[in-house]
């Protein structure tokens, strides 16, 4: 427990001293590698490793943190720190498993979190027991140190004697101490010392925390660790019910997929239909439905009892199916941002279905019985492509595609640009400089004004090193020459 606690205190100190009262920069950095490197040496130590493969997602969480460093997008901010404590789980739940259910994954994740704080009262108990323990020993240590503070009191009148002598003495000597001493007048004095407290407070509920957290991955007979197998939930739908549901799906996406073809597909090149107008309806809706379907296609493979031919060749056509229905959503999408212009949603939408669309083949061969383990391929591949995501610099994308789109014909292009002033901020500095060179002199004026107001924010902002970011760095130099 002794090495559970000492990491436990290290990283709550690390938390105090990278992130109160600061925002996060290339502390969120620090703090996840300081957190994995304990996580994992505390993992090693304790035997706990099963599966060494499952510590390869220590780089997506690294590289994760590092956008706080890189980049400067609020929205990524605030999702991140959810996703990295979600991988964080399935890290722990592969390395301390060799097999996980697709049925029990939900359950340890569960486990692992409510029994994080379920171990803080084994924390406290370990930590009384270790108390009684120094308190048996302090009793006969007792008597000497009364002694020492006896002596102590009789040398207090001869330390501060000389101690005011070589105050006077010396005033390099004096000045040190009277720097330390008004620190400590600082710390103590009334507002100041309600917020010492408070911080040691948060300290204290992280150790706790942290400690829990290592706690229930690490010993035995904790919620995390119960191995009782009434947790695995077995999914059940009986084989009637899913083979007719897909059957009629399947008719229903026949249909579609014939009118996608006639009026989608088939005539994107005319100029005698409104495909903007459209395209509008519906490319959430698809992608809804593509969600579905690899739902029903999950349900129909993890009962036992759908293992016929027919189940499969539904499956498959089901697949096949939701090829088109992306396929639809993407064009759909595509026609709809030419129109009116690029936003985050719209670029959300394309990786979610480029996503998707990487997912169809290994649930493919999952259909066919092929050895795969499809929860792997899925966490895998959604963690590769939200990591793509995140170093797209999607703001700087935005700008660029707008900007472009826009100079393409500045007559009769509009541009956005209070959604780019509000939805955007320094990764997008460079692209927002192009638009200074607009025909239209009101485009170019406002983009000049937002600018020269960036520029005064950035300048008037003292950073502390733990909020040290690149793309602020970057901004201010790209900044430097508006005036």
């Amino acid at each position: 427990m002794i090495s559970i606690f000492i990491c436990g205190m290290i990283l709550s100190i690390l938390q105090s001293i990278l992130f109160w009262k600061k925002d996060p920069g290339i502390s969120a950095m620090l703090f996840v590698i300081s957190f994995l490197v304990g996580l994992i040496y505390l993992m090693y130590k304790h035997k706990k490793v099963e599966n060494k493969k499952a510590l390869i997602l220590a780089i997506p969480i690294t590289l994760l943190s590092a956008t706080y460093f890189v980049y400067h997008n609020t929205l990524f901010q605030k999702i991140n720190v959810l996703v990295i404590v979600i991988l964080t789980i399935i890290m722990c739940i592969y390395a301390t498993r060799l097999h996980v259910k697709i049925q029990e994954f939900l359950v340890k994740a569960i486990e692992l979190l409510a029994g994080s704080f379920e171990s803080i009262s084994d924390v406290i108990d370990s930590l009384k027991n270790k108390f009684k323990k120094k308190e048996d020993m302090q009793n006969e240590k007792a008597i000497k140190i009364k002694q020492g503070l006896k002596s102590f009191i009789y040398a207090i009148p001869v330390i501060l004697i000389v101690f005011a002598l070589l105050m006077s003495a010396d005033s390099v000597f004096a000045n040190i101490f009277e720097n330390i001493f008004g620190k400590f007048q600082h710390i103590f004095m009334a507002e100041n010392f309600v917020k010492f407290c408070l911080r040691i407070c948060v300290i204290m509920i992280f150790f706790f925390i942290f400690s829990g957290f290592f706690v229930n991955i690490l010993k035995k007979d904790t919620m995390f660790n119960s191995e009782s197998e009434e947790k695995i939930v077995e999914i059940h739908v009986e084989k009637m019910t899913i083979n007719m549901i897909l059957t009629i799906l399947n008719i229903f996406y026949l249909i579609f997929s014939i009118i996608q073809f006639t009026s989608l597909f088939s005539n994107m090149n005319t100029n005698d239909f409104d495909y903007a107008t459209y395209a509008r309806q519906g490319f959430f809706q698809l992608m809804i439905i593509s969600f579905i379907n690899i739902v029903m296609i999950v349900l129909a493979k993890i009962n036992k009892e759908n293992t016929s031919n027919y189940t499969k060749g539904m499956s498959i056509l089901t697949l096949l199916f939701t090829t088109i229905i992306l396929l639809s959503a993407f064009f759909r999408m595509n026609l709809y941002e030419k129109a009116y212009g690029y936003t985050y949603l719209r670029l959300f939408v394309y990786y979610i279905l480029a996503t998707e669309f990487i997912l169809i083949l290994p649930i493919g061969l999952w259909i066919l019985d092929k050895k795969i383990d499809i929860l792997k391929w899925t966490i895998g591949i959604v963690i590769v492509m939200y990591v793509i995501l995140n170093f797209s610099n999607i703001e700087s994308t935005i700008v660029k595609r707008n900007v472009d789109r826009y100079f393409e014909n500045q007559e009769e292009n509009e541009i956005d640009l209070e959604y780019l002033f509000n939805h955007t901020g320094t990764d997008a500095i460079g692209q927002m400089k192009r638009l200074l060179n607009a025909k239209d002199e009101t485009v170019a004026k406002r983009v000049k004004e937002y600018l020269l107001q960036e520029k005064e924010d950035l300048q008037d902002t003292k950073t502390n090193w733990q909020e040290t970011n690149l793309s602020e760095i970057k901004a201010k130099e790209e900044l430097m020459n508006i005036k």
